[in-house]
């Protein structure tokens, strides 16, 4: 019955093809089952996104690719290591435990729960910490996958704008992607790109976090996101090679479907926490609206 259940999901997914109804159908869908299916859930985790954004990498121009990158990489660097500063600063603010104000300094900063995940066992975090961090993180990405392509038509952004946009102040790479397709396919590549550049910053990350929490300094590198260097692979190979045009299409196509199952698995994975604390809550939001005013300003004012 629950099998049967993932796969009229999976069907209702790839036909609607959209990220507010995959979040939708994955919240539901994770109600029903509780903790049933837990361990095909937690193996399948991340792949389909991973996967979506891997083919996203067949439709890119290596020209486009390069230009993204070189004239914003540096914008976005700076960006992440303001935010993870000013996580810190704020999370001391609060006094609140250093352990989860690294969780969410860490997620802000660079890929959402990847990231939060990728430090967790290196500063030795609590399973409610962990958890907390995740849940909270999650409902974030929600808001921000209805609200941000709404707002982005509303306030006259462009493609690029909408892209830089979604890249520097939504955590995850799901939501990141999922609001570009929301506002245009041009978005989307642009936000996927873009944020693929954020993300190569957790394995700075993984090394300043081990070097100040253990002794022995060494550096684990299996939390490097391993799509990132399949995502490189897709662009080379599409712009080496003069493939069909029906390649590109059906990659287009399958990126945006493995998109949205990612996302409804991300969605399956979300666990309600109970917060004892409103501090936990009110410091986190108080640092993505910070981020959110941050990214606003720099895309209208330096790429208006």
């Amino acid at each position: 019955m629950y099998k049967l259940l993932i796969i009229i999901s999976l069907i209702l997914i790839s036909f609607f093809q959209n990220p507010i109804i995959s979040l939708s159908i994955g919240l539901v869908t994770g109600f029903i089952l509780k903790n049933n299916l837990k361990d095909f859930i937690k193996y399948v985790g991340s792949k389909p996104l991973q996967t979506g954004i891997v083919l996203i990498g067949f439709s890119i121009n290596f020209g486009t690719f390069s230009d993204l990158l070189l004239n914003y990489f540096p914008v976005i660097s700076i960006f992440v290591l303001l935010t993870f500063i000013l996580g810190l600063l704020i999370g001391r603010f609060f006094n609140l435990d250093t352990k989860f104000v690294y969780l969410i300094s860490s997620a802000t900063a660079i890929c959402g729960a990847t990231a939060a995940l990728a430090i967790s066992s290196i500063i030795k975090a609590k399973p409610n910490q962990i958890s907390l961090a995740i849940f909270i993180i999650f409902l974030m990405n929600t808001i921000a996958l209805v609200v941000f392509p709404i707002t982005g038509r509303f306030i006259g952004l462009t493609d690029m704008q909408f892209g830089l946009f979604s890249a520097l102040a939504i955590h995850d790479t799901g939501s990141v992607v999922g609001s570009g397709l929301l506002f245009s396919e041009d978005a989307a590549e642009i936000a996927a790109t873009l944020k693929v550049g954020r993300t190569i910053w957790i394995l700075p990350l993984i090394a300043l976090v081990t070097y100040k929490m253990n002794d022995n300094g060494s550096v684990d590198l299996n939390h490097f996101p391993k799509f990132i260097i399949f995502f490189f692979i897709a662009i080379v190979i599409s712009n080496l090679f003069n493939l069909p045009i029906q390649v590109y299409d059906m990659s287009k196509l399958l990126s945006i479907v493995f998109i949205n199952i990612g996302i409804f698995f991300i969605a399956l994975q979300t666990k309600v926490e109970k917060i004892n604390n409103l501090s936990i809550l009110i410091y986190p939001v108080f640092l993505w609206v910070t981020v959110i005013l941050i990214s606003f300003i720099v895309i209208t004012s330096l790429y208006s």
